[in-house]
């Protein structure tokens, strides 16, 4: 309850600001405008329903279109208000620096005519190029990783990595689907997928996510949580992703045996797993407690935060999401000051920190300077 608040807290801000700032202003006729903001009204109502059926567990299909029509809307609202409050800052600055100019009426009213169709455009082609990569086949992300010390014998291995999937009433087992069509074609030795699986109930989304039982890697696969697992059913989606054939991972290590050469693979869930079960409370000890010494580690955890643990316990790996790479720009800028890493590679000490973009989405179908990803981890010395 105190979430569905703040975020329509936070919604109605952006929303009103657009109203204000970019429809009010229009020089057209009054019951235009009207009409506009009525049906601004409208969309930002729509994705708060869509969150009281989805914490009510109400999925259908008239809840699955009222769900794109208010998160497309959101996407392109709040496009709007990024280049909106830009426009509105510049012209702030404008006015202290530079000394004001007696414009002819009709050339002012062009000009803010002319800003306000560059807005729409903006915000208009920003919301069709971020659906398209959005809803895309993720692409496979091929990154190489050198290892120090590492065994021959670990050089070829291939490791998959799958994050954010995020199965909801939009993202179904249409989008699953090409999800494991392209991991089955990978054919990776190990399969990890760390966290944030689906948003809703088991019952209604959980035969969405069925076709990732035909991926079979040699050496497995392996879940941690993520946030969202907290959301909904968290039990009946561990024991649907076990039933796939993933290893769940809580505070637990699982040492395999590759080519005489040993790798440890641990996992912890979501720092926020404790405020929902003790049972899900980060416990590095328990992890790694007792574990020999092996040729590599390696540390699924959903955020990047966790990065802290894989220093100070010596991984050499540490594999995340949660952060979707920021997902639509200028929304990254924000995502970026809340997370030492946004995507990609990185390094901490000695360990090297690889942040997915993530497979799915969450909130508004945009991707804006991300794309949906399945990374392809091979390492080498």
């Amino acid at each position: 309850m105190i979430f569905l608040i703040i975020f329509s807290f936070v919604l109605l801000i952006i929303y009103s600001y657009v109203g204000c700032r970019f429809l009010w202003p229009m020089k057209i006729p009054y019951f235009y405008k009207i009409i506009l903001l009525i049906v601004l009204s409208l969309f930002y109502l729509l994705p708060i329903i869509t969150f009281v059926f989805y914490f009510n567990k109400i999925e259908n299909n008239v809840i699955r279109i009222i769900a794109w029509f208010g998160y497309t809307g959101l996407g392109t609202v709040s496009l709007l208000f990024f280049i909106q409050i830009s426009v509105d800052l510049l012209s702030i600055i404008k006015s202290i620096f530079i000394k004001k100019n007696h414009f002819n009426p009709h050339r002012r009213a062009f000009i803010q005519l002319s800003v306000k169709g560059i807005i729409g455009g903006l915000g208009a082609i920003g919301t069709v190029w971020g659906l398209y990569n959005a809803v895309k086949t993720p692409i496979i992300k091929k990154v190489q990783i050198p290892i120090q010390n590492l065994p021959k014998e670990l050089e070829n291995i291939r490791m998959a990595q799958i994050t954010d999937l995020h199965v909801s009433t939009m993202i179904t087992d249409k989008y699953v689907e090409k999800v494991s069509q392209t991991l089955y074609n990978m054919n990776p030795d190990i399969l990890f997928f760390t966290g944030d699986a689906a948003d809703g109930s088991v019952e209604s989304l959980g035969s969405h996510m069925e076709t990732l039982e035909k991926i079979k890697p040699k050496y497995g696969k392996y879940f941690v949580t993520g946030n969202h697992e907290y959301y909904s059913d968290m039990n009946g989606w561990l024991r649907l992703i076990e039933n796939l054939g993933f290893k769940i991972l809580i505070n637990e290590s699982q040492i395999i045996n590759i080519n005489n050469s040993t790798v440890m693979i641990t996992g912890i869930p979501d720092r926020s797993g404790k405020h929902f079960s003790s049972f899900h409370k980060t416990d590095m000890e328990k992890a790694v407690g007792g574990m020999p010494e092996c040729d590599l580690k390696i540390l699924l955890t959903h955020q990047p935060k966790d990065v802290e643990h894989a220093v100070k316990y010596n991984f050499d790996l540490q594999l995340s999401g949660h952060t979707h790479g920021g997902q639509y720009f200028p929304f990254s800028l924000l995502v970026q000051m809340a997370h030492p890493f946004l995507k990609g590679l990185h390094k901490r000490g000695n360990t090297w920190v690889y942040i997915n973009q993530g497979t799915g989405y969450w909130g508004p179908p945009l991707r804006i300077g991300t794309e949906p990803e399945i990374t392809e981890i091979t390492l080498r010395a």
